[in-house]
């Protein structure tokens, strides 16, 4: 009976010392994942920066744009008119509000304070970012009243920020990974045809909404590292 019991007990910890070195090969996989994604799209952004924006290298953009303008027609202009709008303040700010009253409503008060943190502090960052380039709109739009300096691309990087935080707390969830993979596509999907209409729209050049796009993952990856960091020395149990 002893011998049974013992060996029984070394089963499960033989178990659960593979289960645990799996866990640490897992996330020491994700971290590398992760850094070498923020290291990447740190030095695109820099580059852009100062290569096409301060150096004034136009050759990048002006090769995109005029690739894209073989897709010019009404009903395109209309369909990208509509997919536009959903990086907009218009409905952003609104799904971030819903979003924080969910959380409020579910009391979990520190993932609604977590994203109202992120959409206020990503808000701060791209307006700050785009009075320090001031680079200017390109000169023919397809559709008006667009004011504001062009880089970063704001429709670009809110909408990367929104959806991607959207994705983060999908993966925290307990849905099936393949719906959890699936939702991730078709949030990535979305963000990039919003970049991708203010580019055809020609409010933006290509590498606003690449700088966008990268200034979002670079803005992301800190914030959750910060909230993370903080979640650690204040924890909240609702939360």
């Amino acid at each position: 009976m002893l011998c049974n019991n013992y060996k029984k007990i070394k089963i499960f910890l033989l178990s659960y010392s593979g289960y645990k070195q799996r866990l640490a090969k897992w996330i020491t996989f994700r971290l590398v994942i992760a850094v070498v994604l923020f290291l990447v799209t740190l030095f695109v952004f820099v580059a852009i920066a100062d290569e096409i924006v301060l150096e004034h290298e136009n050759g990048f953009d002006t090769s995109i744009s005029s690739a894209i303008l073989s897709l010019d027609s009404s009903l395109a202009t209309k369909i990208f008119e509509t997919i536009t709008f959903f990086g907009s303040s218009t409905f952003l700010f609104p799904a971030y509000s819903v979003l924080i009253l969910y959380y409020l409503i579910k009391k979990r008060w520190k993932l609604a304070l977590d994203v109202a943190t992120l959409g206020i502090t990503s808000t701060a960052v791209l307006y700050l970012l785009k009075d320090i380039f001031k680079r200017q709109r390109p000169i023919d739009p397809l559709i008006r009243n667009v004011t504001g300096f062009s880089f970063p691309s704001g429709h670009s990087f809110s909408s990367f920020t929104f959806f991607g935080m959207i994705a983060y707390l999908i993966w925290k969830t307990q849905l099936k990974n393949s719906w959890k993979i699936l939702i991730t596509i078709i949030l990535f999907l979305s963000a990039t045809s919003i970049a991708f209409s203010r580019v055809y729209l020609r409010v933006h050049y290509p590498s606003d909404v690449i700088a966008g796009f990268c200034l979002s993952m670079i803005w992301l990856m800190t914030s959750i590292w910060v909230l993370h960091k903080f979640d650690k020395k204040v924890p909240n149990p609702a939360g």
